[in-house]
């Protein structure tokens, strides 16, 4: 991306990122290219863009003092978001099996295809073997934990994620006499609770996804009768260039691609998780913008319903409903609280305006190295809150007939209530928009 020619945006009053935009007729007909004429005022927060060494090797500390307590002499990691979050080695995944070895002592090591063996050199964990490629002529599999048998635990107490039976058969084929522990609930559950460092390059990137937000929001107020489409790809335009313009570091970068994300408007904005069409905006619409940002491995998530144009009275008791729901979920993510519980006290606000048919979904997920993680803010989860938890807040409203009104948040757990990473405004009155 030519730097040079990068776009600049000004801060809005209400104080989140604005966009001022020209454009031009594409190729592509209806989609316009963005060009930024305002200057930026304001820029992002400056916090890391990624976990240093130092973090992760306090981590395997940590996963060592479980390990521990249960009597594991190694584990062994296969899956690749809780590599990244032990050993902080950001790759590509694939069909070829990466594996973690975390030691009870000392360490870690890499289990890695061939095609990451000069990559590997540029990280903290100078400990690897590698295989040459997939499939190969055993399984890879099998291969890593004849590696881990060959390292002085071939007949030791190994803690291994859920595997299936066929890849089960293919670890005990690699080590057959050690003894195979589900353990996988170990670094799962670790990941659960954020500290202020993982907590700061959430923060850091929600300010992109709030971002992300006003870039949809201004392509609308600017081009009127636009679709679905044109939206997505012009606000993850706009949100390449500014994070190519501001950021420090690259890794575990992903945000919407630009037919991604979700821009439901009119009455499909009542299907939670609508697919794009190439229907026309017009007055009168609920517009819901939902976009994502992943920041360092870590995802936040934002989502705002605006009404384009004078909103109904009926409308407006959407609305109230949905805000109801939404700032109740977030004043009970609070330390103690139990995870459906805080789902039940948001929908009631829902059930209590005579909405309770127009429910789709509960109120929110956990959020972090995956978009959508445990625990769960809904039913059925009497998970107990911590603080430095993180959750998303989404309460929403859908009524076939006309449309359906949705904020996300991304909160953290705090002592006495959730703490609101986005900065964008969530009231009725700063959710219009003319064109």
């Amino acid at each position: 991306m030519d730097l040079a020619g990068r776009r600049t945006f000004r801060r809005s009053a209400a104080g989140a990122a604005a966009l001022t935009f020209t454009s031009h007729m594409s190729v592509f007909g209806r989609t316009h290219r963005l060009k930024v004429s305002a200057a930026l005022t304001g820029a992002a927060p400056n916090l890391p863009d990624r976990l240093p060494p130092d973090w992760y090797r306090r981590k395997i500390a940590q996963v060592q003092q479980e390990m521990a307590k249960r009597n594991l002499d190694a584990l062994v990691l296969l899956r690749a978001v809780n590599v990244i979050y032990t050993t902080g080695y950001f790759h590509l995944s694939t069909e070829r099996p990466l594996a973690a070895l975390i030691p009870k002592s000392g360490d870690p090591a890499l289990f890695i295809p061939g095609l990451e063996s000069d990559q590997v050199k540029l990280w903290w964990v100078r400990d690897y073997e590698s295989y040459f490629d997939y499939p190969g002529p055993v399984s890879r599999v099998r291969w890593i934990f004849e590696r881990v048998a060959s390292r002085g635990f071939s007949k030791s107490r190994i803690g291994v994620e859920e595997s299936t039976p066929s890849r089960m058969q293919q670890i005990k084929l690699g080590a057959p006499d050690a003894e195979m522990v589900e353990a996988g609930d170990l670094v799962e559950e670790m990941r659960y609770v954020k500290d202020e460092d993982e907590i700061n390059i959430m923060r850091r990137g929600m300010f992109f996804n709030d971002f992300s937000i006003q870039a949809g929001r201004d392509f609308v107020h600017t081009h009127g009768a636009v679709s679905e489409n044109e939206i997505l790809k012009a606000a993850a335009d706009a949100l390449a260039d500014k994070m190519a313009a501001e950021l420090k570091d690259v890794v575990g970068i992903g945000i919407d691609p630009p037919f991604g994300g979700l821009v439901p408007f009119g009455k499909r904005s009542a299907f939670p998780h609508a697919v794009p069409s190439k229907d026309r905006l017009k007055k009168g619409d609920a517009l819901i913008l939902s976009y994502t940002c992943q920041l360092g491995g870590y995802a936040v998530e934002c989502e705002r319903s605006f009404i384009v144009g004078k909103p109904t009275d009926y409308a407006k008791r959407l609305y109230d409903a949905m805000l109801a729901a939404h700032d109740t979920g977030v004043e009970n993510l609070k330390e103690g609280a139990i995870a459906e519980e805080v789902d039940n006290k948001s929908l009631d606000q829902i059930r209590k305006a005579g909405f309770e048919k127009f429910l789709k979904h509960r109120t929110g997920h956990g959020i972090g190295l995956e978009g959508h993680e445990a625990p769960w803010i809904a039913e059925g989860d009497k998970t107990v809150l911590k603080r430095g938890m993180t959750f998303s807040c989404e309460p929403g409203v859908y009524d076939p007939d006309w449309g359906g009104v949705r904020h996300s948040d991304t909160v953290v757990v705090r002592k006495d209530r959730g703490e609101v990473l986005n900065k964008y405004p969530t009231r009725l009155e700063d959710m219009i928009i003319e064109i």
